[in-house]
């Protein structure tokens, strides 16, 4: 479906962030959802049953969740509540924020909301809810946060829960605001945090209803609360109260503790004109005062009036109730633990109004493109490919595999007014002619000129910005005179310009692959280059052995006895320590480079000339295989590739993707966000 968000729900329970979508303005898919608990994914499969139900999210791997557009959750309460012990991030269940912010920061989609308790704000003298607000914005999403009242929806219950609305790398207000509470507004002014205004905006029109409006006259006596005591005492007190709906709890009067021994909550007995208190996720739910012809009688409020206090729809709880496996307690706990639809749907619409709606769409083209890691990076990050190109057939023929067109060929034969406008150009021109491992030959070299087909676009399509890839050596090629020729040329046709040489083991990717990266932004746009910045290093956390497949037995993956004797004759005459993850490359009689890092040597097009030029793993006996070296580059499990040298040369050639994507991502946030 074209726009078609793609949703994640995450402690899904129920359902309620999905009834939610369902009556809201927004196009969408949810693409995988969870629930550890096994009576709610009962429930919810009963609604919802293509919606890729999975189960404890903290044993699925973030890289195993689908890519997606707007992730929601109403993780756990009890660590944040005051019905629970309140031990905040101490307390094992706290810690399933983590997992939100795991999974956020592995796949980066564009929207969060996510929904918990009114207390979070409080919780720990206001420390749990900052250090979450840091870990969001750190993680890259500009925030903003209120309690709001599910009646203020038109929902019968006075149910207040903390909502927080992310958006990735939105520009920040400078004054933030939160005109439903005095104690926020204090609370927003007094955090260090990157904020946007969203909630100030909200508002809902739906009909108000009450608790009058939610019952049955006709009820399952079981949920009767009587005795003789409670006849008695009904028949003596003065029930002249006002009979006008009132969006409040009404409470009518208490029930003495010697009429009805419990806690005093539970002895409080309340109008059908008014609105419910807070239903909680247990069978003690809200009592209230019915009339039954001359009569007083007070009841529980049922489970399916429960779900009705929520604002579920009647075909929704059908499905729950008529389910033979949800008892009674079961359902009073679902509905006491899910969100409130109504207010998800008015959130939502205010996001797809104010903002998705309006969030304009990004459009690069894909020079010398290669596999296609430019386009694969880009276009996770929403942006649209107009133009690609290459002068290779073979690998033509793969990227047309993987996106179902065929890129244009020559990019020197291609006039200008071929190319569409676009908004950034994507180049990682050819490396030979300023590679150390080519012959050096910079603008003297026939394809050095390509970089001036680069130029030539860029002058005459003007994009907003661009991005550029070589090889390191472009920095000292010639005595920096190459590069200072290329900077020269892209500041006459009017770019400011930045670049750096980063190495993809710093950035979450197990090889010792060092390229330059040029960004630039055209000058006479309001954006400038200085607010540009290139990523910041991270932890290594992949290793080759995450890596390595060892289902591999295809025989031409093993190595020849002759680079195999190679190996020995330098492992015994250097007394080198193999493990799993030692790697052998550049194998000759008087060289073999080993490596014990837990990374990958750079891959290199020389794979694809034959011999030993594809790192070996020493202890299998094999080289990598093509699908391990798409790996070592950060293309998707899904990628289509060939095989054989046409694919080894191909992958040596290409980009590294989440690199690229951190590049880009940065680069569009500034052209967005100025």
């Amino acid at each position: 479906m074209e726009n078609e968000i793609k949703v994640v729900s995450l402690f899904s329970g129920i359902g309620g962030f999905e009834v939610g979508l369902e009556n809201s303005m927004l196009k969408y898919k949810v693409v995988f959802s969870s629930e550890i608990d096994k009576y709610a994914s009962i429930s919810y499969l009963s609604n919802f049953k293509d919606n890729n139900l999975s189960g404890d999210i903290t044993i699925i791997s973030e890289k195993d969740i689908p890519e997606h557009d707007l992730l929601v959750a109403g993780f756990p309460c009890q660590a944040f509540s005051i019905a629970g012990k309140r031990k905040g991030f101490e307390d094992t269940r706290g810690t399933l924020f983590f997992d939100v912010a795991r999974i956020l920061k592995e796949k980066k989609p564009k929207y969060i909301l996510l929904e918990n308790v009114k207390n979070l704000v409080s919780h720990n003298h206001g420390e749990t809810f900052k250090k979450m607000i840091n870990v969001l914005n750190e993680i890259g999403y500009t925030l903003d946060f209120s309690i709001i009242n599910s009646s203020e929806a038109g929902v019968p219950q006075n149910r207040e829960r903390t909502y927080i609305v992310g958006i990735l790398n939105k520009k920040v207000d400078d004054v933030l605001f939160d005109t439903r509470s005095y104690k926020l507004q204090n609370l927003k002014g007094k955090l260090e945090y990157k904020g946007f205004n969203f909630f100030d905006t909200l508002t809902f029109n739906n009909r108000q209803n009450y608790i009058i409006d939610i019952i049955d006259d006709i009820f399952d006596e079981k949920y009767l609360i009587n005795g003789e005591k409670i006849t008695n005492y009904l028949a003596e007190i003065d029930l002249n109260y006002i009979k006008k709906v009132n969006k409040k709890i009404v409470k009518v009067f208490d029930l003495p503790k010697d009429i009805y021994n419990d806690l005093e909550r539970q002895r409080r007995v309340y109008s059908i004109y008014g609105i419910s208190p807070t239903i909680l996720a247990r069978s003690d739910a809200t009592k209230i005062l019915i009339e039954k012809g001359d009569k007083y009688l007070i009841r529980k409020i049922t489970p399916k009036e429960c779900f009705r206090l929520q604002g579920f729809k009647e075909s929704f709880i059908k499905n729950i109730i008529d389910n033979s496996s949800i008892s009674m307690t079961q359902a009073y706990k679902q509905a006491g633990n899910a969100v409130s639809p109504p207010v998800i749907t008015g959130i939502l619409n205010h996001l797809y109004i104010d903002y998705i709606s309006k969030d304009k769409e990004i459009s690069f083209i894909d020079l010398f493109c290669g596999l296609g890691g430019f386009r694969i990076a880009l276009e996770k990050l929403g942006a649209k490919c107009s133009f690609s190109s290459d002068i290779d057939i073979n690998v033509k023929n793969i990227y047309a595999k993987n996106f179902n067109e065929m890129p244009y060929g020559d990019i020197t034969k291609i006039s200008s007014e071929v190319i569409p406008n676009h908004d950034i150009l994507c180049a990682g021109f050819p490396c030979q002619p300023f590679s150390l491992a080519g012959k050096r030959l910079g603008f003297d070299d026939v394809r050095g000129t390509l970089f001036f087909d680069v130029a030539r676009i860029l002058h005459d399509k003007q994009p907003k910005g661009f991005i550029l890839e070589n090889v390191k050596g472009i920095v000292n090629h010639d005595s920096g005179r190459t590069l200072e020729r290329i900077l020269s040329i892209l500041d006459e046709i009017g770019y400011e310009c930045k670049y750096e040489v980063l190495n993809a083991k710093d950035f979450g990717i197990p090889q010792n692959r060092e390229r330059w990266y040029c960004v630039g932004i055209r000058k006479d746009l309001k954006y400038k280059i200085k607010k540009f910045i290139f990523p910041e290093k991270e932890e290594l956390k992949l290793s080759i052995l995450d890596i390595i497949d060892d289902n591999i037995v295809d025989p031409k993956y093993k190595i020849s006895e002759s680079c195999r004797k190679n190996i020995n004759i330098h492992i015994e005459k250097r007394n080198i320590k193999i493990t799993d993850i030692t790697l052998a490359s550049e194998i000759r009689p008087s060289r073999c480079v080993f490596n014990n890092k837990g990374f990958s040597n750079c891959l290199t097009a020389k794979m694809g000339t034959g011999g030993s030029n594809v790192p070996v793993i020493v202890k299998k006996g094999r080289k990598f295989t093509e699908k391990e070296c798409l790996k070592l580059m950060g293309f998707p499990e899904n990628y289509i590739i060939g095989e054989g040298y046409q694919a080894y040369k191909q992958i040596g050639n290409s980009v590294v993707v989440p690199l690229i994507e951190k590049i880009a991502r940065n680069l569009i946030y500034v052209l967005k966000n100025e």
